[in-house]
């Protein structure tokens, strides 16, 4: 019998099932956990368009690749109601407020390193694992448990996982941290697992069809044709329901006045419904203003860093300052492209090391 034991976050993906692979190599016992996070009628009432977490599908693959794999224990836990309570509502409210929400930033702190870290304590597990392609060490400069990016610079979860409670990292392991993706499809074709092909997860769990304005409407958030203004406020046109636009958006207005040059979603306002477009360089901001930020290391009150505000974007040069207690200032070397009240600001230092991540609370301007 091991004397280390892991509870392995299994998806049904290829990334768990290798990863889950790879702690049974290192002597680990294997306690599988899969987390049901909406109900399965969900998935047959309203089918997918691209790949989502959690499906039926999902649960059947993680069922077989532990049996194939032979680990230790498979628990499949309901997190249904904590779920709704922590993230759809958070994303309902978001919506609801004008701001463009991140829910699976918040997911992975309440429940696949919140929860888990939970059960691990309860049964005694030495770590939590994930097949996420990020690195968990301890830090001699920062003297600290820290993240790091991965070496897959495109495959690299980092960012996502930028809101995990710091105290968690001493017990979060990523064995596909200093891995690429195709070494994994490699080691899951070479071990013939049903899921070696399998497409990654794309979309929201909670949203299989991935129409966020039907889910909205289904969620009681109905917001009908409202005027757009331009950056003078003059009105030049109507949108469809100001929940179905984001900072930077350039489609899905109706222009009543020719326009000669790309406008985009520069303001959305929850209040009265309306929207204010603006072209290509006002749409470019200096900064931002972040609140509730999870630290990692220490911070002085004032430093320079880089920074990324959304899942896709690099991170630019900028320098940070505490402005009060749960506030920090960014302001970028070059000013950046649409930051978005709701997204996630997260810091990281020249070697890839999350310092730490805020919500994006407002962006500034010139």
């Amino acid at each position: 019998m091991s004397n280390k034991r892991a509870i392995m976050l299994m998806s049904g993906g290829v990334d768990s099932s290798v990863a889950a692979y790879l702690l049974k190599k290192e002597g680990y016992e294997v306690i599988a956990v899969h987390f049901k996070t909406v109900k399965d009628e969900v998935f047959s009432l309203i089918p997918e368009k691209k790949k989502v977490c959690c499906s039926p599908s999902d649960t059947i693959d993680a069922i077989n690749v532990s049996k194939k794999l032979e680990l230790d224990d498979f628990k499949i836990v309901d997190i249904q109601q904590e779920f709704k309570e922590k993230i759809i509502d958070y994303f309902i409210k978001e919506y609801n407020d004008g701001k463009t929400p991140n829910p699976c930033m918040l997911c992975n702190r309440f429940f696949k390193f919140g929860k888990a870290i939970e059960m691990a304590e309860e049964m005694n597990a030495d770590v939590v694992v994930s097949g996420h392609y990020v690195i968990s060490e301890y830090s001699n400069e920062h003297q600290n448990w820290v993240i790091k990016k991965g070496v897959d610079n495109y495959k690299d979860q980092s960012y996502f996982l930028s809101m995990v409670k710091p105290e968690y990292l001493k017990k979060m392991y990523f064995p596909l941290g200093k891995m690429k993706k195709v070494e994994i499809r490699k080691i899951a074709e070479d071990l013939n697992l049903s899921v070696a092909d399998k497409p990654d997860s794309q979309e929201l769990c909670f949203i299989p069809d991935n129409d966020y304005k039907r889910y909205l409407v289904d969620a009681g958030i109905e917001t009908s044709k409202g005027k757009v203004y331009d950056f003078k406020g003059e009105h030049i046109g109507y949108h469809t329901g100001y929940t179905d636009y984001t900072i930077g958006q350039r489609a899905g207005i109706e222009y009543i006045k020719n326009q000669n040059q790309r406008l985009h979603v520069y303001k959305i306002n929850s209040q009265d419904n309306s929207i204010t477009v603006a072209p290509t360089e006002k749409v470019h901001f200096k900064g931002l203003i972040a609140k509730n930020m999870n630290k990692f290391v220490d911070f002085e009150d004032e430093f320079s860093a880089v920074c990324r505000i959304r899942k896709r974007s690099e991170e630019k040069p900028a320098k940070i300052k505490k402005i009060s207690e749960n506030e920090y200032q960014i302001v970028f070397e070059e000013p950046i492209f649409a930051v978005t009240p709701g997204q996630f600001a997260t810091i990281y230092d020249e070697s890839g090391i999350v310092l730490g991540c805020g919500v994006i609370d407002k962006y500034l301007e010139d």
